[in-house]
């Protein structure tokens, strides 16, 4: 055999054995599958597929503040989840001491009005749902994975947490309606009187804590009554003060504008600038027309070196006589000014007036002589 023959039974020898090789390579090396390794005796590595989390990313810091803000989020979640649970336990009490009330005052037929209200465990099932998160809700993992997981479970559960909360107030909402109708039905019409207590406004329906007015002795009083108390409990009705009550207005500003010197005798006005209930004339009569306190206040200037004595006088609706309140005095020289006031328990029909026992009083235009009175406390009967 010539050497020609030679090299090319070695070249077919060779090129069978690579494409041999060739075929079987991607069972026996991860190098590329390729003839052209063999001719130029080069290798070319797989590319191997990297990790995202060990690549650059040029989001980290946007995606760790993401992060911290989810926490946050995730944490005052829970704290929501929690003040729920507490709502809907504060309105499962609220709905049990309500239908007890009802069953204990109109008993079987209270029973039968069950109907109308929401079961207790509606409510309660729906509690059972934010039990488990509130109670076993944790922030403190590091994986984001996980965190997702959580936030979106959590977005999941505060919206049924809305719902509950609607849920809620439209129950709180109905179990008052009931409860102010359940009052009115059960309610008495009346005590044939005016209430003077707490304990009378209870007997009348009323179940709200609160301050409220009752009838004092011969006045309106102010008081807090606290109907979660038992009616014994001292702290079961407070007195706040008196409420400034009048069945009418009363007062009055008499004036004069000429002199006056006509001794013992009532001294008449010219002027009546107001005269709220009609109870002072010109004649210088006033008349009580409400039992009650009332104040009144008289002043005037002496004349010509005499002497002015100017008595108050009040006369019983049930007594014949006249009685001096008090006096006035100017001193015997020209304009020295006299006054008087008072405060006075008057019954309906007492009368007053003033009483020039002696002296001149002097007055023109300018009003110097002027009598006021007004009610202060009306007594209620």
């Amino acid at each position: 055999m010539n050497h020609l023959a030679i090299f090319t039974l070695s070249v077919l020898t060779a090129h069978s054995v690579c494409a041999q090789m060739a075929a079987d390579w991607p069972k026996q090396t991860h190098f590329l599958s390729t003839p052209y390794y063999f001719y130029n005796h080069q290798v070319i590595p797989t590319q191997t597929k990297v990790p995202v989390l060990d690549q650059h990313d040029p989001f980290t810091p946007q995606r760790d503040a993401m992060i911290s803000v989810l926490l946050r989020e995730l944490k005052e979640m829970s704290r929501r989840l929690a003040e729920t649970n507490v709502v809907v336990e504060n309105v499962k009490n609220e709905l049990a001491q309500v239908k007890k009330m009802v069953k204990d005052k109109v008993g079987a037929e209270g029973s039968k009005s069950n109907d109308n209200w929401q079961d207790e465990t509606e409510i309660k099932s729906q509690a059972e749902l934010l039990a488990p998160t509130s109670e076993n809700f944790t922030t403190d993992s590091d994986d984001k994975a996980t965190l997702s997981a959580r936030f979106c479970n959590c977005l999941q559960l505060m919206s049924v947490s809305n719902a509950i909360e609607q849920g809620l107030a439209v129950e709180k909402s109905r179990i008052n309606a009931l409860t102010a109708q359940f009052a009115a039905s059960t309610a008495p019409k009346t005590i044939g009187r005016i209430p003077d207590s707490c304990a009378d406004l209870k007997l009348l329906g009323n179940h709200r804590s609160g301050i409220y007015s009752v009838m004092g002795v011969k006045q309106v009083e102010s008081v807090y009554c606290d109907f979660t108390k038992p009616n014994n409990d001292p702290s079961f009705e407070k007195m706040i003060g008196i409420v400034d009550t009048k069945t009418r207005r009363v007062y009055f500003h008499a004036q004069r504008e000429a002199n006056y010197q006509a001794e013992n005798t009532v001294i008449p006005f010219d002027v009546l600038r107001t005269n709220e209930g009609d109870a002072m004339t010109l004649s210088g009569i006033f008349t009580a027309p409400t039992p009650g306190t009332y104040f009144f206040a008289c002043s005037g200037i002496s004349f010509e070196d005499d002497t002015a004595r100017v008595d108050m006088e009040m006369k019983s609706a049930t007594a014949p006589a006249w009685t001096k309140v008090g006096r006035g005095f100017g001193s015997d020289q020209n304009y020295e000014t006299f006054s008087l006031q008072s405060t006075l328990k008057l019954k309906e029909g007492d009368k007053i007036r003033l009483f020039l026992v002696n002296g001149k009083i002097f007055d023109y235009e300018f009003h110097y002589t002027n009598f006021v009175g007004l009610l202060l406390d009306e007594e209620l009967q």
